[in-house]
C-alpha cells in the first residue's frame, strides 16, 4: 500500500469514528452545553432595559395582593413572572444575579425540551436554539417568554396522548395561560380544536369524565386569569405614538401584516424595527420580500400540518393569535410566533417524522421531469446547491445572535447600570433627584390621534396646544431604580419605582404636581434632556446646574443598531464641592486628591 493511499485510509478511519461518536443524544447535549454558555457569557454583559427592570420592581416593591390582583389590570398579563421573580427580589438577591439566574433556568429548561423531548428534525434542533429570539431576546435579555416558549413545547409534547393521559396536557395548558395574555389565547384555541376534535369522534363531550372534568378546571382557570388581566378603565394601551410622529395603521393592515411580515420575520428578513406593530408600514419591495419567505413558511407548515390532520389547529390559532396581536403587539413578540411554529412542527413529527413523502405530488413529478431532461449528476448538483442555500436562510437568524451578541458585549445595550454605577461612585443617592416628564405638543405636523386627545383638554404650563403628563417620567429612572433600595427620583408617581400605565387619563392632574415640585427648590441632580420649559416651569435656573454625560447606548436588533446617549444634570455646588472635592472618599488610580 502507498504511503498517500495509507494516509487516505487513516483520515476515513478517523471521520468514520468521530462521525459513530457523535450520536444525536451526544450533539443534543453539546448545543444544549453551547447554548447556556454562550447566553450566560452574555447576560454577563447584558445591561437590563425598561421591561426587565420593570417587571424586577414590581416584583420586589408590591405587595403580594397587589402583584397578584392589581398590576395584571395594567401590565395585560398574569402575574406568575412577577411571583417568580419575586422569590430572589424580596430575600434581598441583587438585582442582575436573581433576574438573569432566573431566565437561565428557563432559557436552558426550554432548550432542554426542544433538544431531548420533540421530534423535530435534527436540523432544526441544531439550529434554532442559536436563532436569534431563542438565543438572544429570550436567553440574555430576561422575560418571561423562554418560560412561555416551554409551556408551548409542553403542550405539543403532551398533545398525542392528551385524551389517555388529559391533565398533562390540561397543566401544560394552564402554565401557558399563566405566562402571558397571548398565551392565554393560544391555550384556548388549542382546547377549543381539542373539543371539538373529540365531539367529532366520541360525539359526546362526558364520554371521557376525566378529560371532561380536567377541561372543566381548565375553562374556569382561563376565566379566572382573563378576569385578572382586564385592562383597566385608566390604562394607557400604547396604540398612539406619543411624539406625534406616526399614526396607526388600519387593522386591515396590521392583520395582513400578522400573516405576511411576522412569520419571514422570525428566522430570515430584518424588515422591522424595535417598535410596535400598530405602526409597522411597509414599502412594496418589502412586501414582496417578507411574502415570499412567510409564503415558504406557510406552504411548508400547512402541507406538513395537512397530511397529519393538523391544519385547522395550525390555521384556526393562528388566526386568533393575529387579532390578538392587533391590541398589542411589539416586535420582541415575534418570537411567540416562532414558539407556536415550533410546537405545531414538534406535533406533526410526534405523529409522523417530516421525510420525502411530505412533498407534494406535484413537486415529485416535477423533481422527476428535470431529472430525466437534466441527468441525475447534474441534478444531484443543483438539488445539493438548493440544501446548501436552505442552509444559508437558516443560519441568518444565527448571524443575528451573533451579531447582537458582540454589540451587547462591546457596547452599553441601556444606560441602566452605567446610570447607577454613577450615582454610587459620587454617592448621588444620598440627594434628591428630580425627574423630567412628559409633554405633548400639537403642532403642524403632529398626527390626527395626538391631536385629538390634545384638543380634548389638560393642563399645560406652556400653553393651550400641549398637555404636561406628569404621571409618565422618563424611562431611566425605571431602568435604574433596580440598584437601589429606594427611590431616587422625588417625583415619582404615586412613590412607585415602576412606571405606571393610568397617566393618560390625568391630563389636569400635573397642575398640581407642578407647583408641588416648584415648592419643594432646586434638586441636587436632575434626569431630564434639555429643553427651557423643563427648567423655567419649576423655577430652576438652568445657570445653576452642570450637564455631565454618563453614557452612550448601542442597542441591537437583529443586524440593526440603534444609538442614544443620557445626560444628567448636577446642581453646582455638589459638581464642585462633592464631585470634585478633596474629600470624596474616592481613591483615584493615579494618586491625585481631586479628579
Amino acid at each position: 500500500m502507498s504511503s498517500a493511499t495509507a494516509t487516505a485510509a487513516g483520515k476515513t478511519t478517523r471521520f468514520g469514528k468521530a462521525r459513530h461518536w457523535i450520536t444525536p443524544f451526544r450533539l443534543h447535549c453539546v448545543v444544549l452545553a453551547v447554548y447556556v454558555i454562550v447566553v450566560a457569557t452574555v447576560m454577563c454583559f447584558h445591561e437590563p432595559w425598561f421591561d426587565e427592570a420593570q417587571a424586577w420592581l414590581i416584583a420586589r416593591d408590591c405587595s403580594w395582593r397587589e402583584m397578584i390582583l392589581e398590576r395584571p389590570h395594567y401590565e395585560g398579563h398574569p402575574p406568575l413572572w412577577w411571583m417568580i421573580l419575586a422569590v430572589p427580589a424580596k430575600l434581598g438577591v441583587p438585582y442582575e444575579i436573581g433576574l438573569k439566574s432566573v431566565n437561565l433556568i428557563f432559557a436552558t429548561l426550554m432548550v432542554w425540551l426542544l433538544e431531548f423531548k420533540t421530534k423535530l428534525p435534527e436540523l432544526f434542533k441544531t439550529i434554532l436554539p442559536f436563532s436569534y429570539f431563542l438565543c438572544y431576546q429570550y436567553g440574555v435579555t430576561s422575560r418571561p417568554y423562554a418560560l412561555m416558549i416551554c409551556a408551548m413545547l409542553l403542550v405539543a409534547i403532551n398533545w398525542k396522548t392528551r385524551n389517555k393521559k388529559p391533565w398533562h396536557e390540561v397543566f401544560s395548558l394552564m402554565l401557558l395561560c399563566l405566562t402571558s395574555s397571548y398565551g392565554i389565547v393560544i391555550a384556548g384555541m388549542f382546547a377549543a380544536n381539542w373539543v371539538l376534535g373529540f365531539l367529532k369522534s366520541d360525539h359526546s363531550p362526558i364520554h371521557n369524565k376525566r378529560r371532561f372534568f380536567a377541561l372543566l378546571v381548565l375553562l374556569a382557570f382561563a376565566v379566572i386569569l382573563i378576569l385578572d388581566v382586564i385592562p383597566a378603565k385608566d390604562v394607557f394601551h400604547g396604540n398612539f405614538d406619543m411624539h406625534g410622529i406616526y399614526e396607526p395603521v388600519p387593522i386591515w393592515q396590521q392583520f395582513l401584516n400578522a400573516w405576511i411580515l411576522l412569520p419571514s420575520e422570525t428566522l430570515f428578513t430584518s424588515i422591522q424595527t424595535s417598535s410596535s406593530l400598530n405602526f409597522v408600514t411597509l414599502s412594496w419591495d418589502q412586501v414582496i420580500e417578507a411574502g415570499l419567505f412567510s409564503g415558504l413558511m406557510w406552504a411548508f407548515l400547512i402541507q406538513i400540518s395537512r397530511r397529519r390532520n393538523h391544519m385547522a389547529l395550525l390555521l384556526t390559532t393562528y388566526l386568533a393569535i393575529s387579532i390578538a396581536f392587533m391590541q398589542h403587539f411589539s416586535t420582541h413578540h415575534n418570537g411567540i410566533v416562532l414558539g407556536f411554529f415550533m410546537a405545531i412542527l414538534a406535533i406533526d413529527c410526534e405523529t409522523e417524522p417530516i421525510s420525502a413523502d411530505d412533498w407534494p405530488k406535484r413537486c415529485l413529478a416535477l423533481a422527476d421531469w428535470f431529472i430525466g431532461k437534466l441527468g441525475e449528476k447534474t441534478s444531484l448538483r443543483y438539488f445539493n446547491l438548493m440544501k446548501a442555500l436552505g442552509m444559508a436562510l437558516m443560519l441568518v437568524s444565527v448571524y443575528w445572535t451573533v451579531s447582537a451578541s458582540i454589540c451587547d458585549i462591546r457596547y452599553d445595550y441601556a444606560p441602566s447600570r452605567a446610570m447607577a454605577n454613577y450615582a454610587k461612585t459620587y454617592h448621588l443617592d444620598k440627594y434628591r433627584w428630580m425627574s423630567g416628564w412628559t409633554r405633548l405638543v400639537k403642532t403642524a405636523d403632529t398626527t390626527p390621534s395626538v391631536a385629538e386627545l390634545i384638543d380634548k383638554g389638560g393642563y399645560c404650563a406652556g400653553g393651550n396646544d400641549c398637555i404636561d403628563y406628569t404621571s409618565w417620567l422618563p424611562r431611566t429612572q425605571t431602568e435604574m431604580a433596580p440598584y437601589f433600595k429606594h427611590n431616587l427620583a422625588a417625583n415619582a408617581y404615586k412613590g412607585h419605582s415602576f412606571a405606571s400605565w393610568d397617566w393618560i387619563e390625568h391630563p389636569y392632574e400635573s397642575k398640581k404636581d407642578l407647583a408641588a415640585w416648584k415648592s419643594w427648590g432646586e434638586p441636587e441632580v436632575y434626569d431630564t434632556i434639555y429643553q427651557p420649559f423643563y427648567f423655567s416651569v419649576l423655577g430652576y435656573d438652568r445657570n445653576d446646574y452642570t450637564k455631565v454625560h454618563v453614557a452612550d447606548t448601542v442597542t441591537p436588533w437583529k443586524d440593526q443598531r440603534t444609538t442614544d446617549s443620557y445626560d444628567i444634570y448636577v446642581r453646582n455646588d455638589i459638581y464642585e464641592n462633592v464631585m470634585h472635592s478633596p474629600n470624596t472618599g474616592i481613591a483615584w488610580p493615579d494618586g491625585s486628591k481631586r479628579k
